[in-house]
């Protein structure tokens, strides 16, 4: 189509064809959208995915790019370098979007026009997910995606993202970043969590009031069994604890006007509430894994040599 998109929906996909055709089919009947794009990497898939992707789909601006090396981070760059609409939303090829599900993250961006980053509601069904996890806030973000902060739209607090189901960003916000979706971080590396911080924070650091959350922008995610037993909950608890400390996120944001005691005593605080928070003796075990994550992954990143700020830019806010 010759028009310019106002808006870019990239995903990356791996042999998840019939997934990927519901996602396509749901694109398709959007209502009250403007002109929107699909750009689909195909991470290397070795079933029906390639001819689907080569069929197209009838109503749809659909194109597509081969990327054979895993990772979901080099996927997505190849994606990124196609997009021409002025709102990047990304999106797994597991999710079942609301109609208006772009007609309402486009509305929130002309709404909030100082905010770069927006996310939206994730449902699961909770009936699939076990009660020791449904009881949990964190784990069932963590296990599931689910990710619904609030009943209405709210600002993200400090060193809080979108999830990867639903989330978007101004594509202004991109140019002039090489390869701005990290690489050596999310599925198909040996950190299979992260990714998204990663991502984020190259232009909206922790601090910044540039993330909003828009509640009437819904997807349906599908739950993942493999995520939901202990083991795995055990797992990427780890691997979260890690990717936190190596991105130096904070459990609590510093004082600068504390000395580093006070600090530690907030830190402590903060730590003590979220073991009396726990439901179960398993959601014990996964806080106290991820804390031995973050200690492994922040001894990491002081080993590291300094990262560059090049990529960076200053704390933004809206309103």
């Amino acid at each position: 189509m010759s028009e310019t998109p106002s808006i870019s929906v990239v995903l990356s996909t791996r042999n998840r064809a019939d997934s990927l055709a519901r996602l396509l089919d749901g694109l398709a009947r959007q209502v009250d959208a403007p002109r929107f794009e699909v750009i689909v990497a195909d991470n290397g898939s070795t079933d029906g995915t390639p001819d689907l992707l080569r069929r197209g789909h009838p109503g749809l601006d659909l194109r597509s790019v081969r990327v054979d090396t895993p990772g979901k981070g080099r996927a997505l760059n190849a994606a990124l370098r196609l997009a021409r609409g002025e709102l990047v939303v990304f999106t797994d090829d597991d999710v079942e979007p609301d109609p208006r599900w772009l007609a309402e993250l486009f509305a929130g961006a002309e709404r909030y026009a100082d905010c770069a980053v927006f996310g939206g509601r994730i449902d699961v069904n909770r009936a699939a997910v076990p009660a020791w996890v449904r009881r949990s806030h964190n784990l069932m973000g963590l296990l599931t995606t689910e990710h619904r902060p609030a009943e209405a739209d709210v600002i993200y607090g400090y060193g809080r993202y979108p999830f990867g189901p639903n989330m978007a960003v101004r594509l202004e916000r991109l140019r002039g970043l090489d390869r701005p979706y990290p690489e050596d971080m999310g599925p198909g590396t040996a950190l299979p969590v992260g990714d998204e911080s990663a991502f984020f924070l190259r232009f909206s650091p922790p601090e910044a009031t540039d993330r909003r959350y828009l509640a009437a922008a819904r997807v349906f995610h599908a739950v993942d069994d493999a995520h939901t037993g202990l083991g795995s909950a055990l797992r990427r608890s780890l691997h979260q604890g890690r990717a936190q400390g190596r991105l130096g996120i904070p459990v609590v944001p510093a004082d600068p006007n504390a000395d580093a005691r006070a600090n530690a005593r907030s830190f402590a605080r903060a730590a003590l509430a979220r073991i009396r928070a726990c439901g179960s003796l398993r959601e014990l075990l996964c806080v106290a894994v991820r804390h031995v994550g973050y200690l492994q992954g922040a001894r990491l990143r002081r080993r590291a040599e300094p990262r560059p700020t090049s990529g960076r830019v200053p704390a933004g806010s809206c309103s």
